[in-house]
């Protein structure tokens, strides 16, 4: 199955993989969390290799809204991490085929990525959602970031000033309108049925009411 196949499956072709959604530098940092939780020996990914992998990069925004690069060793130290790894260790070790999943709180990071990007009505998942998905809940990535003073709250904002800086490199397709259009539809439809039928029902009540003295 891989390394996308066991968290990334789309919903019987209604929904998109979440793999599918992921912008390039997403799938880079999710490559670096994977070597890094198989240089230690792990069969999972973990909330602290996230982080470890979004802060291997420079120029993404996720290390532009939290300064990743720059505090590494630092967010290293307070997830529990051994010392930044060598230049020749990050070039060795893993293979696209070993067999390394993703822990509870990894794919939890996950989901609420997704979520972020659907707040800022975005279909690609950046590497910015998935910082945010580690803030949206306690873990030890969140624990490490918010002592660089960087909260939920500051990172969307941050994250909305980097999309006017630095404007997206993949653009919207049929595909992006085609997700949005059934993702709302399926949001709104449901509601508006339930209304319906509770103004039908109320209405036949009155009816039932006013008949008597109608005679």
């Amino acid at each position: 199955m891989g390394l996308w196949g066991e968290l990334f499956t789309g919903n019987g072709g209604s929904n998109p993989s979440v793999s599918e959604r992921l912008t390039e530098a997403s799938r880079r940092a999710i490559q670096y969390a994977r070597l890094e939780a198989v240089h230690r020996g792990e069969t999972v990914i973990a909330a602290a290799d996230l982080l470890a992998g979004l802060s291997v990069e420079e120029d993404t925004r996720a290390e532009r809204v939290g300064s990743l690069k720059s505090n590494a060793f630092y967010l290293r130290w307070l997830t529990g991490l051994p010392a930044l790894p060598s230049r020749d260790t990050e070039k060795s070790g893993a293979t696209e085929t070993d067999l390394i999943g993703f822990d509870a709180e990894s794919k939890r990071a996950f989901a609420f990525a997704v979520l972020e990007a659907d707040r800022d009505r975005e279909y690609w998942v950046d590497s910015d959602h998935l910082l945010r998905g580690l803030l949206r809940f306690p873990n030890k990535a969140n624990f490490a970031i918010l002592k660089t003073e960087i909260d939920l709250d500051a990172a969307r904002a941050a994250s909305k000033q980097d999309r006017e800086d630095f404007p997206p490199q993949q653009s919207s397709n049929v595909k992006v309108v085609k997700y949005l259009v059934r993702k709302y539809v399926l949001l709104l439809v449901p509601p508006i049925l339930s209304l319906v039928c509770y103004l039908y029902i109320l209405l036949q009540g009155f009816g039932l009411t006013a008949s008597p003295l109608a005679r």
